[in-house]
């Protein structure tokens, strides 16, 4: 009795439910309660003076999807959703379930249904960062191999900082004449170690960059800052840390080998245009990164927010620093296919019912410095109770 309470306990942890393996009979027009929300959050309107609307104006959207775990119909819904209606699609990892080195074969198989998935529901630019179940068992190669033509497959430009080693790591840029504002999104490897440098069990939960990728976002960062683009990073983990998970805060979750607080540094020393000198070092004992940057005669950053998954729960807070005090960070996580989150804000999740499905659109306006996310399918609080679909969020703090 207590090796199946074990095993069904892992189970549900990682996310593995039989409901993510049957393909929906849903039809995207069960979007019927979604709609009507989204649609009043698409556009902001121009005050003048005295507080009245003179004239409207789009907002900077997208779909945030996350750890779907082989569940295909989620992400096929997630990209019939989008379809028109958003500048992007954005998945933060954990497409697949690889658990071990074992599983690898299953982990591709994943990763062409993906594709194919992918091809034929979008017309939209996607992109996608690693998880830790994509991973596992798999080169570097193989991952981006697989995943590197779905974010090339439209006709925005992707920026990759180390395509010639299948480093997963790049931008794609956004430019609108508007007041939708000009977009960077960031997209951030955390598994950026060569091939053969960990043991499975750190390859499953480990956090690496190398020097080489975070002297490239550096300058990424500091080349978006000068030109005014609205930055979006986006990667599988959080950042920061914290003692106790709740609302306001969140662990990352996961053992940064580097340090959890190394990016939002960097991103708060270019907010604030300071100079950031100083090692952070590898606890694996491979490689330590130095950061040793002025960013004091360059503009302020327009950092918007971090997105995440893994922790499989529907999160916003301030990230937080390692004496308890806050970054001007807004960090955004996704639920998952299937399974509640590991958060206070779990969600109602319903088997075969559009309850079953977990997805956001991300409004984000620029005028008023504010995400609207509007939650698809499954959104009631874990205990059935009332909760909003829309949710207003400030992202300068």
């Amino acid at each position: 009795m207590r090796k199946v309470f074990l095993l069904f306990a892992v189970s549900l942890m990682c996310g593995v439910l039989s409901a993510q393996k049957r393909e929906s009979t849903r039809s995207v027009n069960e979007d019927i309660l979604f709609a009507p929300e989204f649609h009043s959050y698409t556009r902001g309107r121009v005050l003048n003076e005295q507080g009245e609307g003179s004239s409207w104006y789009n907002r900077f959207g997208l779909i945030h999807v996350s750890d779907i775990h082989s569940g295909y119909s989620q992400l096929a819904e997630a990209l019939q959703v989008a379809d028109g209606k958003v500048d992007l699609v954005v998945n933060t990892g954990d497409v697949a379930h690889g658990v071990s080195s074992s599983d690898a074969p299953k982990v591709r198989k994943v990763h062409e249904s993906i594709a194919r998935t992918v091809h034929k529901h979008s017309r939209l630019p996607y992109l996608q960062v690693p998880g830790n179940h994509d991973v596992t068992g798999l080169t570097k190669s193989d991952f981006f191999d697989e995943t590197a033509p779905l974010v090339e497959k439209s006709g925005q430009k992707v920026v990759w900082g180390d395509k010639e080693n299948h480093r997963a790591y790049g931008y794609m840029d956004f430019t609108d004449d508007s007041y939708k504002g000009d977009f960077r999104v960031v997209m951030l490897d955390p598994f950026d170690y060569d091939d053969g440098q960990f043991e499975t069990s750190y390859r499953f939960m480990a956090a690496v960059f190398s020097q080489k990728q975070v002297d490239w976002l550096i300058s990424v960062l500091k080349d978006a800052a000068v030109k005014g683009y609205n930055v979006i990073t986006m990667m599988h983990y959080s950042f920061g840390d914290a003692a106790v998970f709740n609302e306001e805060t969140a662990n990352p979750d996961a053992f940064f080998y580097q340090d959890p607080f190394m990016i939002p540094d960097i991103i708060d020393a270019l907010q604030n245009a300071q100079r950031l000198s100083r090692v952070y070092p590898d606890q694996a004992g491979i490689h330590d990164v130095t950061v040793d940057a002025d960013f004091s005669a360059v503009p302020e950053l327009k950092f918007v927010a971090h997105l995440f998954g893994h922790i499989h729960s529907r999160n916003d807070y301030q990230c937080q620093k390692a004496d308890g005090t806050k970054y001007d960070i807004l960090m955004l996580g996704e639920t998952a296919i299937g399974v509640p989150g590991t958060a206070l804000n779990k969600i109602d999740i319903v088997p075969g019912t559009i309850n079953d499905i977990s997805f956001s659109a991300l409004e984000i306006d620029v005028v008023e410095q504010a995400v609207y996310r509007i939650s698809y399918g499954a959104y009631l609080n874990h205990d059935g109770s009332n909760n909003s679909r829309t949710v207003r969020i400030p992202y300068r703090f």
